[in-house]
């Protein structure tokens, strides 16, 4: 890449006018002087806020692409129509034009196929990122609003599991959604503690009747936790998200469709409501087992195993003689330091997994002198590190202590840089993308 990327996007042109690179996701390519940068680095946080917009669009990646050239004036509009000309029905999800450039989020639409992607134009540089969607299975109807019983907290793997202290119990929401209305899409926004929450963005997408158009609208939940729009006959579905501040970092937070499915639709001649609630931790629609996919925080726990100059800093390759041997039990604990993101009190996580076992002197071939060791922490583990997903978004301490087969306790080390794991514990402070405001993974490393 030319120059470094935070957020920006490219211009399609059809394939009979465009010479540069041929996109892998439609039947078009890009101008000359495009370059696509799928792989690159600088693209991490671009890619997280794409996953974001996915999950609006109702679905989750399946294949992406990333491409970037020098911004071209006009480009955006013939954009919109060569998809237009391929097929694609084009809806806005939203967007921003401010001083620090446009950028805009949308769903392309062709039959039973769907794309999601951003449009970012900033300091002269244009940035497309965009993938082809796999679609949640659609809900039959819209439910109310119930009380509900918390998802089971993701294990990390099937392979490492861990255990973990159970999640608190779904207050019962204190108020009941509105009566649907003709011509209109309303619906109910709670809380984590089952009350109104105002404030909550609500994006809705659809297409009318009259002209098969695909159209979008936002609306803003009052102080009642509720809103309504008035929409041309059609059906529709939504997503929604909030913003909320911890430590100073702004994030916006996904609210899971109390319907279960971001595909839920109602039919606005009729009118009907789409409730969401704000959930701390749980399963996102979609049943993915990323770190991404559950509502809660998630930490990258990476070991400093053989070759440790591979994965920390080099000096903490020497073997250490006194480690926990194969099937001790490693404690985690996070221990949350004041409220949660949603102003609740937090409560200790514990998660719990079994060591992996330790080659013997002249059993491993990665150091010199071979003095044993392993590559990782936890039994099963296919890698060096290992997520573990779904804490309710706070500021946490964390600990690791692994108790051996004889009944000893043996503190591990941590740390939040690789050349600087040594301490008993760590305080644990997430961060968002600048562009989506979604919340990013936080690694934490470990050693014996």
């Amino acid at each position: 890449m030319r120059r470094t990327l935070i957020t920006l996007t490219l211009l399609l042109c059809s394939s009979a006018l465009a010479a540069g690179p041929k996109s892998v996701l439609v039947d078009a390519a890009f101008i000359d002087g495009a370059q696509i940068v799928n792989g690159s680095p600088e693209l991490t946080e671009f890619a997280g806020a794409l996953r974001t917009v996915a999950s609006k669009a109702g679905g989750s990646c399946t294949k992406s692409e990333f491409v970037v050239w020098d911004s071209v004036p006009g480009l955006e509009g013939s954009f919109r129509q060569v998809l237009g000309g391929l097929g694609y029905a084009y809806s806005e999800l939203s967007a921003s034009d401010d001083q620090s450039g446009r950028f805009v989020a949308f769903k392309l639409t062709k039959g039973t196929a769907a794309l999601s992607g951003i449009w970012a134009d900033s300091d002269g540089t244009t940035l497309l990122g965009w993938c082809t969607l796999k679609l949640s299975a659609p809900a039959a109807a819209p439910a109310a609003l119930t009380p509900t019983t918390p998802a089971k907290p993701a294990a990390p793997s099937a392979q490492a599991a861990p255990t973990r202290t159970p999640a608190p119990a779904t207050p019962a929401p204190t108020v009941k959604p509105p009566a649907p209305k003709r011509g209109f899409v309303t619906g109910l926004v709670l809380d984590t503690q089952g009350r109104p929450l105002a404030g909550a963005e609500v994006y809705i997408v659809g297409t009318t009747f009259t002209q098969g158009q695909r159209t979008s609208f936002t609306a803003i939940s009052g102080k009642d936790g509720t809103y309504a729009i008035r929409v041309p006959d059609g059906r529709y579905h939504a997503s929604a998200s909030v913003k909320k501040t911890l430590g100073g970092t702004t994030f916006t937070l996904p609210l899971h469709p109390e319907s279960g499915s971001l595909n839920t639709e109602i039919d606005s001649s009729d009118g009907g409501n789409l409730n969401f609630r704000w959930r701390l931790a749980g399963s996102k629609p979609g049943g993915g087992k990323d770190w991404d996919d559950y509502y809660g925080a998630s930490v990258d726990l990476s070991y400093c195993g053989l070759p440790a100059k591979a994965y920390c800093n080099e000096r903490y390759a020497e073997v250490i003689r006194t480690a926990a041997p194969g099937g001790s039990t490693v404690t985690l604990t996070f221990t949350p330091q004041g409220a949660l993101v949603d102003g609740t009190a937090g409560r200790p996580v514990v998660m719990t997994f079994s060591t992996a076992p330790l080659s013997p002197p002249g059993g491993y071939p990665y150091t010199d002198p071979n003095g044993g060791g392993r590559t990782t922490l936890g039994q099963g583990w296919p890698y060096h590190s290992q997520d573990f997903n779904d804490l309710p978004l706070g500021v946490y301490t964390v600990s690791a202590v692994a108790t051996t087969p004889d009944g000893r306790k043996l503190p591990l080390k941590l740390g939040l840089t690789d050349n600087d794991v040594e301490h008993a514990s760590v305080t644990l402070r997430w961060s968002s993308y600048d562009v989506s405001g979604a919340l990013k993974q936080l690694r934490v490393y470990v050693r014996d």
